[in-house]
């Protein structure tokens, strides 16, 4: 079985509201859509978060020149794989959309395999759970703390028993009282989450951490500049409440930095920055090597696998912002995802959709 063709589709999804964090507003979602075809007909799918208009057109540059070793080549091969493009980024560095393009190829590598042995992608990992626990993702930056209140709200009618939301004001107080109003709606048995969302200085951070004490977070997360491990290492020591650091950290190799650092108590693991399901896997092996418990990011109709086999995984962020290019919806309830049982990732595309949102569409052939 050899890789015959792969496409590529750059997506824009509309957002239903504006989300705010400390360092950007989204108000799009940019999607690369990313197929494998072999010779003998089987297909595997993935997906990864473009950002904007230029990080979808630069990922599917990578892809186009990591096709140049990866068709012809057998899919089951994932190390294999993974080393060719890891030796043809070379030049590039590993880190950036390199590797994020490198994590679209593997994953939809994973995705082809399960579906040629039929079995979901948990199962080839050595599935731990049926239902994942989740987190609800939201909760963006605003002044209007009724609608937080009201959102938070709308969270536990769903379902959930967790959620995240997002500081980086600018000022200790409005920070704080943005947190209280939602601490007030879920009351004390929700497992409340705060993004920090790498916008603080350190001395900003480590005031705003020590003022949210009270509210006993479940994590704080990304509280710095995500170049700075040993800050967070600081941060770590200086604070009751748990530090969650790793979502814009690159391959094995700088998650390890983080365990050597001591620079977080959770671990959270991003598919496409990790290297795809190949990397993630080995991400998870240190996870667990540590005793750390890890979270994914993003990306849950991927990752809803990876966190079912985690040996030390935690919680699966949920967000939906991709849900209408599937057939198929996750199923959400009292705060769990199931695993789908269908082959592979389980996804099958609208197209219908996905022809609708798509803004550009390119193949790469054997």
């Amino acid at each position: 079985m050899k890789i015959e063709n792969i496409t590529t589709r750059i997506v824009k999804l509309p957002t239903r509201d504006l989300m705010i964090t400390g360092n950007i507003r989204i108000d799009s979602i940019w999607i690369l859509v990313v197929d494998l075809e072999t010779d003998q007909g089987a297909r595997g799918r993935s997906y990864i978060w473009g950002f904007n208009k230029a990080g979808a057109d630069t990922l599917r540059g990578v892809v186009e020149h990591l096709s140049s070793v990866v068709l012809g080549e057998n899919p089951f091969f994932t190390t294999k794989l993974w080393a060719r493009m890891w030796q043809a980024t070379i030049q590039w560095g590993h880190g950036g959309m390199a590797i994020m393009g490198m994590g679209a190829i593997d994953a939809a590598a994973w995705d082809l395999i399960g579906c040629v042995a039929n079995q979901p992608l948990a199962n080839l990992l050595g599935r731990k759970l049926d239902r994942v626990p989740v987190y609800a993702s939201g909760l963006w930056i605003t002044d209007d703390l009724q609608q937080l209140a009201r959102e938070a709200a709308v969270h536990l009618e769903h379902g959930f028993r967790a959620m995240k939301m997002r500081v980086g004001r600018g000022d200790v107080d409005r920070d704080v009282a943005a947190v209280r109003a939602v601490r007030d709606v879920v009351g004390p048995s929700v497992d409340l989450m705060v993004d920090f969302s790498s916008a603080p200085s350190r001395s900003y951070a480590t005031r705003l951490a020590h003022a949210l004490e009270p509210f006993a977070l479940f994590w704080i997360e990304d509280p710095i500049a995500d170049e700075d491990v040993e800050d967070h290492a600081a941060l770590a020591r200086d604070t009751r409440t748990p530090i969650c650091f790793g979502e814009k950290v690159y391959t094995p190799q700088g998650l390890q930095k983080i365990i050597a650092a001591h620079a977080a108590d959770v671990l959270m693991v991003d598919l496409q920055r990790a290297g795809g399901v190949t990397g993630w896997t080995r991400c998870a092996a240190m996870a667990d090597a540590a005793r750390l418990p890890l979270t994914s990011h993003l990306l849950p109709e991927l990752n809803v696998h990876l966190m079912a086999s985690a040996p030390t995984g935690i919680y699966l962020e949920y967000v939906d912002w991709a849900q209408d290019l599937f057939t198929e919806k996750m199923r959400l309830s009292n705060g769990h995802v199931d695993v789908p049982d269908r082959p592979g990732f389980g996804l099958a595309w609208d197209d219908e959709r996905l022809r609708h949102y798509t803004q550009h569409h390119q193949n790469f052939h054997r």
